[in-house]
């Protein structure tokens, strides 16, 4: 693509990106009320060694989060996923933007980044915890994966399940990304069970140095601030696509409730599908025992939703929403 070509694609994505930013939904009142729910995933800043292991689309750094927290305040009425669809349910008043703001997995720097801002900006969040992995040093597979992308190219074309999926792409973050989506065809159980067949060595260390998830004792603390609502976020995040068993499925929408129930001695309502991933079997258990729950289908839900166990968000990083504009025209969720 030529210089001009560029320039050209550039500006018009400018520019669309500013129309949508101010002729977006978010800018006017509704006839109807809605509820946008965002879906954050890690705050991090650059300067933390965890930002380089990680994919593009699920970072959002401390300062850009803030200013986000900010214009949402402006723009809508923040309030806790919980107490929309309660309202919801009851026929009570909704307010006529209402945005709830979500948090998928536990990550410690939840806990280390996001926590204070919130607590700053005096923000409600809903956080889905991934039950049997707070409070160890388990990672999920992709985060392996980004690990072990760090090995020479010699070495990764031999390991058999992975080579026909590596990338020509030069920069890192966004190669790692594209094999992780091309692995997302393979089930959860078999992606771990080839990665814990790997053998170590100097070479091929599958081990990430930094511990992912929070430990209990930081979810506990978030969970007490009325600003924190637990959600389950499964026990081992398995996507929940049909490729498991009912035994498995049942541990993984149920028993994951039940193990925070225990641990945060507060009730769990909510949840969330790892992945987005789901099959009529999940949607039928989830509805069964949670009030509600979140995909990751992109879009913006309307109070006379009766879907509200597959409700819509929209993803925030900061590759698409460092600035005001960018941001906003995310919220217009026009494309």
């Amino acid at each position: 693509m030529n210089t001009f070509s560029t320039l050209t694609k550039s500006f018009a994505k400018g520019a669309l990106d500013l129309t949508a930013s101010l002729l977006g939904p978010h800018q006017f009142s509704p006839s109807k009320q809605q509820l946008w729910v965002l879906m954050y995933h890690r705050i991090l800043p650059k300067h933390d060694p965890r930002y380089a292991k990680e994919e593009p689309g699920m970072i959002v750094e401390p300062e850009t989060f803030k200013q986000q927290l900010q214009i949402i305040k402006r723009h809508f009425t923040p309030i806790h996923l919980s107490e929309w669809v309660t309202r919801q349910q009851q026929g009570l008043p909704l307010p006529a933007k209402a945005c709830a703001i979500t948090f998928d997995d536990g990550w410690a720097d939840n806990a280390e980044y996001a926590y204070p801002i919130i607590q700053e900006q005096q923000v409600p969040i809903t956080l889905f915890a991934v039950s049997d992995m707070i409070g160890t040093d388990r990672q999920f597979w992709p985060n392996q994966i980004i690990q072990l992308l760090d090995s020479p190219t010699d070495l990764l074309e031999t390991i058999t399940w992975l080579a026909p999926h590596l990338s020509s792409l030069t920069a890192p973050r966004e190669a790692a990304s594209y094999t992780i989506n091309r692995l997302k065809k393979f089930s959860d159980e078999q992606i771990y069970s080839w990665l814990a067949d790997l053998p170590t060595t100097p070479e091929n260390n599958n081990k990430i140095v930094n511990t992912g998830l929070m430990s209990w004792e930081q979810l506990k603390t978030m969970s007490q601030n009325n600003l924190v609502e637990v959600g389950s976020h499964t026990r081992n995040h398995f996507r929940l696509n049909g490729q498991l068993d009912e035994q498995i499925l049942n541990k993984e929408i149920i028993s994951s409730k039940q193990h925070l129930q225990e641990e945060l001695g507060q009730a769990i309502n909510l949840f969330c599908y790892p992945n987005g991933d789901i099959c009529p079997k999940t949607i039928e258990l989830v509805q069964q025992h949670y009030q509600a729950a979140v995909t990751t289908q992109r879009g913006i839900n309307k109070a006379d939703t009766n879907q509200l166990h597959t409700l819509t968000r929209i993803g925030i990083h900061q590759d698409r929403s460092h600035s005001e504009t960018l941001f906003k025209a995310r919220l217009a969720n026009w494309f």
